[in-house]
């Protein structure tokens, strides 16, 4: 058969010249397929990374949708004719808009749960704890399919609803439009008790709620992890718009937790498997713009349950070749997927397709070989190509399509193959040096299958490695979530006991479905574990209405769900009774709390004998070891002379030197240098104008409030070296005083 190799290059748009890409691959199909006079009609929502001020100023010129800008990322809802606008401007680098199949991270307590990630204690203030921690004080976010807000878990004594923010961002209900975001409709908690609220409840969104948050007040049972949190949620748009929304999501809620002046833990039990799985894409970036802005943030992720699925493939080549099949897409009529790479470890790649006939094994057709290199052409937009291969028996073509992104030192390529026709199965060989991953699946992607054991020389097979969920559920800054199984059976409706476990996975062992790490990077993922399998929750009131559920508890307000879409909720009702504890902590706090306070058994070093591993994470969750971790004792009065801002329990050590002097309102400055230091430092003041410089004195305080330093000054600004080598103290107090009138305190820390 003759093979046709007719290249074309096409790039819609200008832009100057480049190492990298400027926008992603979705992006560039979306300006191929919509015709130019159709751009300034056609809407997408992107993200924009650049000056943030000329990206507003551009969009607001073309009257489109500016939403908001953390540090260089902002989110917009505008045209194409815009898109081309911005991909035009000097002062934008990077423009997004990713297609993503929207995923629940479920299938089809708890007393038990809460035992098996201890947090009896914690409830209780058992145990070293100083008072009991339910999470009071602080804001549980949810983002998810929809929510059940009449459920006596979500709500008070009396009966009042405990969410204070509800966003549907699928709602077209425009009185209580979300104008914000220029999508869907919200409501607060009085529009909620009064019966205003639209929103349709989900089922899956309820159990997870209810299993972070949930106060038991339905029946006394199946308490959450933060009964006493206050909770606001998302209803999550479920279309191609996806990744767009979910990061508009988390800026909602964080928004409205520092309305309330409160921290904020965010669950997220949705997301899609797609993707570089490296967090480099810019809505991970947005996501640690947002989670490292303030303190007090962190957003929890469900790692995914795809552990059951072999649709990953990692090759590493060395001056040698490899062999992959993938199935034909039939719905689609064509063969394809996408593969990711380090740019240094794919320029020495070669790579080829052959049609190869499944049931002969004979080889049928073949395309040249490519180089990314060599045949490609990046000059700031996605480098694409396009052969028509040859034309079927039938007169219609079959054509290859190659797109390359080139972004962050890495590349995304998207390979399509299209034939009306099922010619047979697609071979993809690659030869040289380097190392490539692909991710394909129908089930987890909608993209192509790979095939298993075929036997060919040369023949890579795919494996579940690296099968947790892709963006943000790979950075560094994000907690995901892997399960193990919680409870064997349960008491239904009907009063019948119903079997829960799996073969094969034993309760406290992994959960069948559990994704396993690491990210394409090598970053460990998951983070943790907790008992995702088989998780007793709230639901919504039309679905327990089915009394003949077998999954339905006997007390007709839960039912039992399992997935890492149960697991993360734990561990996000976690975070929030660690941030009632310690409000200020940021991401690295958190994370370094949970690892470092995680159990771990004969099951976590069952699979590989090492914690942390790709499995397990750094093992089990343990709360109430996490919540002991964040007790630091000493003086919490801010007015004292030794108040500690570390500290989380107040210890009555706190030494007020006088309650009547108080801090003058001027701008003298006070400053030193190191800080904390061994036993040397510098001082550095400057008095405000306007202040004489005839009466003023430099005071060192120690923790117990004992002066330990004192110096006249003598002129409005200057340098004092302390030496505090024989002081016996940890922390310390500077005062600054006019007459007697402290003007400025600082506190210092020696190491």
């Amino acid at each position: 058969m003759k093979i046709l190799l007719l290249l074309f290059f096409f790039v819609p748009v200008v832009v100057s010249a480049q190492i990298s890409s400027k926008l992603n691959i979705d992006l560039f199909r979306q300006l191929q397929e919509v015709e130019p006079h159709l751009y300034a009609a056609t809407l997408v929502p992107v993200l924009v990374k650049g000056n943030p001020s000329k990206v507003e100023e551009i969009v607001r010129e073309a009257d489109e949708n500016f939403k908001y800008a953390v540090n260089n990322i902002a989110s917009v809802q505008i045209s194409l004719a815009t898109v081309v606008t911005l991909l035009n401007s000097s002062e934008v680098s990077r423009l997004e808009y990713r297609k993503s199949e929207y995923k629940k991270l479920s299938f089809y307590e708890d007393s038990v749960m809460l035992t098996n990630n201890n947090v009896i204690d914690v409830h209780a203030g058992g145990g070293n704890l100083p008072y009991p921690f339910k999470g009071e004080g602080v804001l549980l976010g949810v983002i998810d399919d929809g929510f059940e807000y009449n459920h006596p878990d979500f709500q008070q004594a009396d009966s009042t609803t405990r969410i204070v923010n509800l966003w549907d961002q699928n709602s077209s209900n425009s009185s209580f439009f979300e104008s914000f975001y220029g999508y869907g409709a919200s409501w607060i908690n009085s529009d909620i008790d009064n019966l205003y609220c639209s929103q349709i409840p989900g089922t899956h969104g309820s159990h997870v709620m209810g299993t972070a948050g949930g106060n038991a007040r339905a029946s006394g049972k199946y308490m959450g992890v933060a009964p006493l949190s206050d909770l606001a949620c998302v209803k999550i748009n479920e279309g191609s718009g996806f990744l767009n929304s979910f990061v508009d999501a988390v800026h909602y809620l964080f928004s409205k937790a520092d309305d309330r002046n409160q921290p904020c833990a965010i669950n997220s039990s949705v997301g899609t498997y797609s993707g570089g799985h490296d967090a480099k894409d810019l809505y991970s970036q947005l996501i640690d713009n947002m989670l490292t802005a303030k303190s007090g943030r962190a957003l929890i992720q469900a790692a995914g349950n795809a552990r059951q699925y072999d649709f990953h493939l990692g090759v590493d080549l060395n001056n040698n070749s490899s062999k992959v099949w993938f199935d034909r897409h039939n719905a689609a009529l064509k063969t394809h997927f996408f593969l990711y790479a380090d740019t240094a470890d794919f320029n020495k790649v070669d790579f080829s397709f052959q049609l190869i006939d499944p049931v002969t094994y004979q080889l049928k057709g073949q395309t040249i070989s490519f180089n990314v290199l060599q045949d490609f052409t990046f000059n700031g937009s996605v480098a694409y190509l396009s052969q028509l291969l040859w034309y079927d028996i039938t007169g219609n073509p079959v054509t290859l399509e190659i797109y390359v992104d080139q972004y962050e030192n890495a590349y995304e390529f998207y390979f399509s193959i299209t034939s009306v026709a099922d010619l047979g199965n697609w071979q993809f060989s690659t030869s040289g040096m380097g190392k490539y991953d692909i991710w394909s699946g129908l089930s987890t992607i909608g993209t192509s299958n790979i095939f298993n054991n075929i036997n060919v020389p040369d023949y890579v097979n795919p494996d579940n490695e690296q099968t947790i969920v892709g963006y943000w559920t790979c950075s560094d800054k994000v907690v995901s979530v892997a399960s193990y199984q919680n409870r064997d059976s349960m008491v239904n409706y009907s009063g019948a006991t119903v079997p829960l476990l799996t073969p094969g996975y034993p309760k406290h062992g992994i959960s069948f479905f559990s994704s396993v790490g690491p990210s394409r990077t090598g970053l460990l993922k998951p983070d943790i574990t907790a008992s995702g399998g088989q998780v007793m929750s709230a639901s919504t009131i039309s679905f327990l209405s089915n009394t003949g559920n077998p999954y339905l508890d006997e007390d007709g307000w839960h039912v039992s769900n399992r997935g890492t879409s149960m697991s993360a909720p734990i561990v996000a009702g976690a975070v929030i009774l660690y941030l009632e504890c310690k409000p200020f902590a940021d991401v690295n706090d958190i994370k370094l709390a949970i690892n470092n306070s995680a159990a771990y058994d004969s099951y976590v070093l069952q699979p590989v004998f090492a914690v942390p591993n790709i499995h397990w994470g750094y093992g089990k969750l343990d709360v109430y070891e996490l919540v002991k971790s964040c007790i630091y004792y000493g003086c919490t009065d801010t007015n004292a002379i030794n108040f500690n801002p570390f500290a989380t329990v107040d210890d009555s050590s706190c030494f007020v030197i006088s309650r009547t002097l108080e801090l003058a309102e001027n701008n003298s400055e006070l400053s030193c240098y190191p800080n904390p230091f061994f036993d040397h430092t510098t001082v550095d003041y400057a008095l405000s104008p306007g202040i004489p410089a005839d009466n003023i004195v430099l005071e060192v305080y120690n923790s117990l409030g004992q002066l330990i330093f004192e110096k006249k000054l003598y002129s409005p600004e200057g340098s004092v070296k302390l030496n505090v080598e024989n002081a016996g103290s940890a922390s310390y107090w500077l005062l600054l005083k006019n007459n007697g009138k402290l003007i400025n305190r600082k506190m210092i820390a020696r190491r």
